[in-house]
């Protein structure tokens, strides 16, 4: 097979012999407030320099999801828990559509809760947040390309860190790792509800997707000008756009505002604890600006953000959201209640408050890098982020390849507003901002 192995499936100790796995922690929020617009669904994308071939990718994509049996799961209810389920199909290869990220019909048995997506050049992939975040989801796609490539002729020397089809399956793969590294720590401190941005809803189809991009070293320029990295520089360009709005809209609302602008930023966890899974293992920091305080400069803001987001990814202050997270899922009284129960309270509980603690999101999955004989190969990489909620409405997603750094917003509203005023400000800041088509 072209100098590829591994079409059949690898045996591992745990979840194959018993054909189940339990949801990991973070994974447990999603089957309760999934909706055909909150599709906890995202895409991560890379784009040739040759179309790609339909037999090729067939063939790359049965080669490779054999490798990772993990994805190739169903969602179960049980009495008191949703579960894993493992159903051996293969994901579904669908051309491209105009609106990404739609919802998986999480009842059906006959397919896995992920997708391949073609379009001309492109290959992308969509998961559920169920199943693994955006490092999980890109270990899959870099194994997928390798593989392609390989099928089509295309020489690679060394597929470097990829994860190919030949090697085995690691226990740590599959693995919980919020709870192989919770401890019962105090918890984060209470955070009040954030301010929203006031703009109307979209009628179906509500989501739309503005997609930027800008060359990698202009943006390292600037953020190295203020001595912070580059996602604390934009983090806090979202911040001020925030501000912006906030601040035109203050004399016309009726109503009284909250005055804490709070933006979510992802975490990887891999980056702090040894775990090698493929599942879910990210959390949030959370830095605001309180308002309440007075209009904040520029340069206030980026000095506090950095600053945040420095103290909040320290291991020892992350560790005390990882224990909260997990600490409820251990509480007797929760663990004993019937699985319809859970649903209603988590469902009850992201409606009331957790959905409402952030004013925006800012997702950066980094640089993305590849073996020298395949990434003269690759034109960009793109990740577009899941559909925000109906209180943020407008959420980021960042990622890096070679020379250019693409930035896709996932917008619910009526409104640019928010998006005009961060081009605006990259390009006063001498960042040419190149505004991308859909096409």
């Amino acid at each position: 097979m072209r100098n590829i192995t591994g079409g059949k499936a690898i045996n591992t100790k745990s979840f194959q012999k018993r054909g189940w796995l339990e949801l990991d922690n973070a994974a447990k929020l999603f089957p309760a407030i999934l909706s055909d617009d909150l599709t906890s669904v995202f895409r991560i994308t890379v784009s040739l320099k040759e179309p790609v071939r339909y037999s090729a990718i067939r063939e790359a994509v049965e080669i490779t999801s054999r490798r990772f049996p993990y994805f190739g799961v169903s969602l179960g209810s049980g009495i008191f828990w949703h579960f894993l389920e493992l159903n051996d199909h293969l994901p579904r290869i669908q051309v491209e559509e105009e609106i990404p990220c739609t919802a998986f019909a999480v009842k059906r048995k006959d397919e896995p809760l992920y997708r391949v997506i073609l379009k001309g050049k492109r290959i992308s992939v969509e998961f559920t947040h169920i199943l693994t975040d955006g490092s999980g989801a890109m270990e899959y796609l870099k194994s997928l390309l390798y593989t392609y490539l390989t099928i089509t002729g295309k020489h690679i020397s060394t597929p470097g860190e990829i994860i190919v089809p030949s090697t085995p399956i690691s226990e740590e793969e599959s693995e919980d790792g919020y709870n192989k590294f919770f401890k019962k720590l105090p918890p984060p401190s209470k955070m009040i509800k954030a301010w929203h941005l006031p703009f109307k809803l979209n009628e179906k189809p509500k989501l739309r997707v503005i997609r930027a991009e800008v060359k990698v070293d202009e943006i390292l320029e600037v953020s190295r000008k203020y001595k912070v990295s580059v996602t604390e520089y934009f983090v806090s360009v979202y911040f001020f756009s925030l501000q912006k709005i906030f601040i035109a809209g203050k004399e016309k609302s009726k109503k009284k505002q909250r005055k804490v602008l709070r933006v979510e930023v992802p975490i990887n966890m891999r980056k702090l604890f040894p775990s090698r899974t493929m599942r879910n293992f990210s959390l949030f920091l959370l830095p605001e600006i309180d308002i309440r305080l007075g209009t904040y400069t520029f340069e206030e803001i980026i000095t506090s953000v950095h600053h945040q987001l420095q103290i909040g990814a320290d291991i020892k202050q992350i560790s005390r959201f990882l224990s909260s997270n997990v600490s409820y899922e251990k509480l007797f009284i929760v663990r004993i209640l019937p699985l319809f129960i859970k649903k209603m309270a988590i469902a009850s509980v992201y409606r009331g408050f957790a959905s409402k603690r952030w004013s925006g999101v800012v997702t950066n999955l980094g640089l993305v890098t590849l073996p020298g004989g395949m990434e003269d190969m690759v034109d960009l990489f793109e990740i577009i982020p899941p559909p925000p909620n109906p209180k943020v409405k407008v959420c980021c997603a960042l990622i890096s390849y070679k020379d250019n750094l693409r930035i896709s917003f996932c917008n619910i509203t009526q409104s640019s507003e928010l998006e005009q005023n961060i081009f605006k400000h990259l390009s006063d800041a001498g960042i040419h901002v190149k505004i991308m088509n859909n096409n």
